[in-house]
């Protein structure tokens, strides 16, 4: 859900990548979604512009309540699942340093994630969105005054909603539901101002540290059924298992299925090497069917739901009628036996 990220062409010779990206997608069973999008970028130690703005180009037209939730970052583990060590493949996730003066526009903190050391990270990032074309273009402001330097690297996460995320395939009593996800496809873009293009790209980098199988960094994407769908097909290269926090990473009652699915592998089952410098064009596409699993009370409900009023009494009264009817013809068949009986003797 990603076609890629982008520079203002201002700043098209700052050299800079992004190193981690991570998609939370929570689906809701009205066919709309929540989604958490965290990474970090980094700009290279020798590059000859710093960074101040980037881009981000989704793939929607309908992208609602975006907020910058990058404060989050210095949550405690207790307060946000997402900072717990553990989840990550180098079980590294620590605050080094707290944001000392968060009224300031321009005050930062410093954190350590998944074997990235060093990210400045500035609670106030300033944002906007808008339409281009068929998809939604979200720009987001860097505090500082000066960009972000040579060799510095900074996370951002934020948060939006998009409307009609999923399909209803068939209908029915049980209908199946349908999802396609797409990263990184061809930029097809028609606007002439100041508008992304290929040139002014943020590639990624799906993960750090392969030759010494540190595996840090990554890109990964979550998504999060809706409690009680399940019986799935398709997702190609994705990991089961079941998951109970929220776009908030609070614990709920709700337990839902939840999947994985990382770039890395992708490019392995593609034969291309798992650390490429990736972009518009790599046209990854992943896509999927559910549907929801009914206990015994729920198949009732929704049968009884669907059956006009007044059918079962309907039945019992046609029933009825019928039995009179069986009763009838077996007198008469009886009486015919014993006419024959007795007409034979």
């Amino acid at each position: 859900m990603l076609i890629g990220f982008f520079k203002k062409p201002a700043e098209a010779e700052c050299e800079c990548y992004i190193i981690k990206y991570i998609d939370r997608i929570w689906l809701s069973e009205t066919g709309d979604a929540e989604i958490l999008r965290t990474f970090v970028v980094k700009v290279d130690e020798n590059s000859p512009k710093p960074l101040k703005e980037i881009r981000l180009l989704i793939p929607r037209k309908h992208v609602e309540n975006v907020e910058n939730v990058t404060e989050s970052c210095f949550f405690s583990p207790s307060k946000c699942y997402f900072n717990s060590p553990e989840i990550y493949t180098t079980r590294e996730y620590k605050i080094v340093r707290e944001v000392t003066q968060p009224e300031q526009f321009n005050s930062y903190g410093i954190i350590n994630h998944d074997g990235i050391k060093n990210i400045k990270v500035f609670p106030s990032v300033d944002y906007s969105s808008c339409r281009v074309g068929n998809h939604t273009l979200i720009r987001l402001q860097l505090p500082p005054k000066d960009g972000l330097k040579k060799g510095e690297s900074t996370e951002i996460r934020i948060k939006f909603q998009v409307s009609s995320f999923f399909n209803k395939v068939t209908t029915g009593l049980f209908p199946v539901y349908s999802i396609e996800l797409s990263y990184f496809p061809t930029l097809h873009i028609d606007e002439k101002i100041d508008q992304p293009d290929e040139k002014f790209e943020i590639k990624s980098k799906p993960v750090l540290g392969l030759a010494e199988n540190h595996f840090k960094g990554g890109f990964d994407i979550f998504l999060y059924l809706p409690p009680g769908f399940e019986d799935v097909t398709g997702f190609n290269s994705f990991k089961e298992k079941f998951d109970v926090y929220n776009i908030d990473g609070e614990k709920t009652s709700q337990k839902r299925t939840k999947f994985l699915w990382r770039l890395r592998e992708f490019l392995k089952d593609r034969n291309l090497p798992e650390d490429s410098l990736l972009g518009t064009g790599l046209n990854v596409f992943m896509s999927g069917t559910f549907t929801k699993k009914y206990d015994a009370e729920e198949v009732i409900d929704t049968m009884s739901k669907r059956i006009p009023p007044g059918f079962w009494t309907r039945r019992i009264d046609k029933s009825i009628l019928f039995g009179y009817i069986a009763i009838a013809l077996a007198v008469i068949a009886m009486l015919t036996s014993l006419f024959l009986f007795f007409l034979n003797r």
